[in-house]
């Protein structure tokens, strides 16, 4: 063995012959019946090697871990034997309280001490004429129990009458009696096993120390069931040690290769953070920084699909951290959703994490709900979900080296407690991808195929994917070319994976998209002075991408009235152009109802009610507020005649916007603020006439973008 056996060893050495003398074996077992069927085979006699072994390996690695953990206290060991100490004892996880406890009652305190259950003693203490010693053994599975409120007069007994006292648990200050606690005369931690520990627990079971070392990150993960399924002394040093190394590979798999967060695309701020981080924990390795000074929990919210796993996949690459994912769902099908068991789920998730270095992905974090609002029939279940999420959180951020993300869908729906300060309290928001970004996703999928291709224009088409949808869309290209003779992919291939079969806009519908869009471009430049501005129309429907100053919750009524108008110019620029308007609406609509409903019923802008603010988080339910509808409606009637009234008064530039791009397809920023100056003029074409547009019925083709601005979208930054 290279490493050199450390100080500790001598006295975890005698703690393990302690408690093989306790179990009343040795090493020579009595011979077992030879198995009668065995002899009938004429198999030789396999009584050696069913022996069982003298000593538990769990109790092994307790014993050299405790061993440890008392001969770095002065004085420990001394007044366990012969005092009566109040003793705090933090294990690494829930799993090794019984065998710590087990070694504590045997060597620690020695067999001339009596002890009793400190949950189940009651208060008939009396001086006895041995040594006795009261111990809390808490592993958070009895939730009503294991709590610091209770047990405490016990212990205020116990110390009265001159009995040591021993608490043990996973996380002693929530778990254990706070008096126990706030009194012990020493805390004990016992760390994780290392290399070392575990060939002294080999040699403990096998009689022989390994040759060789485990992994340090595996040995770090290693408890209690992975000792007992692997060490057995009919195996010897170096079968034990293999088949350790087997069963804890087995439960502690690497991320699966993959891209980095520098190589992704459209993940914005969320990127920008985690790239932050990495450079941080790389100096934190080093020493170079304390790791309080990291920025290690964040609260990731984004619509299904924008790539929220994979964002944790990609910075668990970056970080070089080991990725730990878990969610309310998968707690609660761990056994049959009994709350002592769910909860059980949970802790051993948050146990796991704080084991080592690693990312904790809380996934679909939204699903543990607002205390405020649970119906009155679940909300004992749900609250103490929900606070012992918020305990282990507390305990998990505050943890060296552990970053912890909840994941969401609905951030709006999550109890505030979770984003208090020292929690989740940073937010970042994934939107969907832009143009560019989309590009660059589809390049990277497409890896070494089309390399000369110019994927923009296919992009702009699929603008309102999320990066998963581009995964399937190049997959779905790629199933076109094998279907062919000729199994080159080909543009035309992704082109038809965005379509996914749906017709292209003809002329009219597409005539009445340019206008659409162009209502919003005009009105970005001019009302609602946008940092920036582009419209599309490609075969699939349009889009208008529009950046405006006003933060939702901050901006001014006056920014808020230019937002409304903005909305709904597209419908305006159509009936001021066209004479008409069409269902593509529908989703400006949404937005301006929704802004509206915020500026009457959340934000203060009411006339009647200034002072009045109601709703939950970023939402207000007007369909279940029917007074709202009246003010609503005024607000928005009012925005759209001031939409008719630019529309009318700048056509003009309206007409130069829609034309150009109805023509090209795309204009960029600066395109679109030269057209609505006058500054550029489209090149004449033949457009088609009104009339064709009333030959030709609107197509409205949910999700794809494909009816006039139903794919528009304002981002309020």
């Amino acid at each position: 063995m290279s490493a050199a056996p450390q100080g500790s060893d001598a006295l975890a050495r005698t703690f393990i012959d302690l408690l093989r003398r306790e179990a009343g074996q040795d090493r020579t077992e009595p011979a077992m019946p030879l198995d009668d069927l065995d002899g009938l085979l004429g198999l030789p006699d396999q009584r050696e090697a069913r022996t069982p072994p003298a000593l538990r390996p769990d109790l092994a690695a307790a014993a050299v871990m405790l061993a440890r953990a008392i001969d770095a206290q002065d004085g420990l060991l001394l007044s366990l034997r012969r005092g009566a100490p109040v003793v705090s004892v933090a294990v690494p996880s829930s799993d090794w309280t019984g065998s710590v406890e087990r070694v504590i009652r045997v060597c620690a305190l020695g067999q001339a001490c009596s002890t009793r259950n400190g949950d189940t003693a009651g208060s008939g203490y009396s001086t006895p004429e041995q040594r006795e010693a009261v111990i809390f053994a808490r592993d958070g599975s009895l939730t009503s129990t294991h709590r610091a409120e209770r047990g405490n007069e016990a212990v205020g007994d116990a110390v009265q009458f001159g009995h040591a006292v021993v608490g043990i648990a996973p996380d002693p200050v929530r778990l254990l009696p706070a008096d126990l606690v706030r009194a012990a005369e020493f805390h004990v931690v016992v760390g994780a096993m290392d290399p070392r520990a575990v060939a002294l627990a080999i040699e403990a079971i096998t009689g022989t120390l390994p040759t060789r070392h485990l992994n340090e990150r595996l040995a770090a993960a290693c408890d209690p069931s992975d000792l007992r399924l692997s060490l057995h002394a009919r195996r010897g040093a170096e079968e034990a040690l293999s088949r350790l190394e087997a069963v804890l590979s087995a439960k502690h798999r690497d991320v699966e290769p993959g891209p980095r967060l520098e190589g992704l695309h459209g993940y914005g701020a969320a990127r920008a953070w985690g790239i932050a981080l990495a450079d941080d924990l790389r100096r934190w390795r080093a020493g170079e920084l304390d790791f309080r000074a990291c920025e290690s929990a964040l609260l990731l919210s984004g619509p299904p699909g924008c790539g929220k796993t994979q964002f944790a996949l990609a910075l668990a690459r970056s970080t070089e951290l080991p990725l730990l994912a878990g969610s309310l769902g998968q707690w609660q099908s761990a056994r049959d959703g009994h709350l002592g068991h769910t909860l059980a789920a949970m802790r051993q998730f948050f146990e796991h994490a704080r084991r080592e270095p690693c990312i904790a992905l809380i996934d679909e974090i939204d699903s543990f709900g607002d205390r405020n609002t649970f119906p009155e029939n679940h909300r004992d279940y749900s609250s103490q979900v929900v606070n012992a999420l918020l305990e282990h959180l507390d305990g998990a951020v505050s943890r060296e080296g552990i970053v912890v993300i909840g994941a969401t869908n609905h951030p709006d729906r999550l109890d505030p407690a979770l984003r208090r300060s020292g929690r989740l309290d940073r937010h970042i928001h994934i939107d969907l991808p832009s143009t560019d970004d989309l590009a660059a996703i589809m390049r990277h999928y497409l890896g070494k195929d089309l390399p000369e291709v110019e994927l923009r224009p296919l992009a702009m088409q699929a603008r309102g994917m999320t990066g998963a949808d581009v995964e399937v869309l190049v997959r779905r290209a790629r199933g076109y070319a094998r279907r062919r003779t000729d199994t080159a992919l080909t543009v035309g291939d992704l082109a038809a994976a965005v379509r996914d079969g749906r017709p292209s806009l003809g002329e009219a519908v597409r005539l009445r998209a340019a206008v659409h869009e162009a209502g919003h471009g005009l009105a970005s430049v001019i009302g609602a002075k946008a940092n920036s501005v582009s419209l599309s129309v490609q075969e699939t429907g349009g889009l208008a991408e529009v950046n405006v100053d006003a933060a939702v919750g901050v901006g001014t009524e006056d920014d808020f009235e230019a937002f409304l108008v903005l909305a709904l110019a597209g419908r305006a620029a159509e009936e001021v152009m066209l004479g008409d308007v069409s269902a593509g609406a529908a989703g400006d609509l949404a937005v301006a109802t929704r802004c509206a409903g915020m500026m009457e019923a959340r934000w203060g802008f009411s006339s009647d009610l200034p002072l009045v603010s109601v709703g939950s988080g970023d939402e207000v339910d007007i369909a279940r507020m029917p007074w709202l509808l009246k003010p609503v409606q005024a607000r928005l009637g009012a925005a759209y005649e001031r939409a008719l009234d630019l529309m009318r008064t700048e056509r003009l530039a309206l007409e130069r916007l829609a034309e150009a791009l109805f023509r090209k397809g795309y204009l960029e920023d600066a395109e679109v603020r030269a057209l609505v100056a006058g500054k550029a003029r489209p090149t004449r074409r033949r457009r088609p006439s009104r009339s064709s547009l009333s030959g030709e019925p609107l197509r409205h083709q949910p999700g794809s973008g494909s009816a006039p601005g139903a794919e528009t979208r304002h981002n309020v930054e």
